[in-house]
């Protein structure tokens, strides 16, 4: 759970920077890490869209630490 909740966040990272900024998106998201609070915060000024995928992710993975912990 926690392994494919990450990759697909890390799709959604790339892909927001992409739609965002094109190719140089690309670019900058490789360079720069997804914040907890940051990323989805600019996405839902730019975007105008609360990120609920984004954070089912985030739980999801965090659910997916739960279990593996408990």
């Amino acid at each position: 759970i926690v392994a494919v909740a990450g990759v697909l966040q890390l799709i959604f990272w790339f892909v927001a920077w992409a739609k965002w900024l094109g190719g140089l998106g690309v670019i900058i998201g490789i360079f720069l890490t997804p914040g907890v609070v940051i990323f989805p915060i600019i996405y839902w000024i730019v975007e105008g869209v609360f990120p609920t995928v984004y954070f089912a992710l985030m739980f999801a993975g965090w659910f997916g630490v739960w279990l593996k912990r408990g």
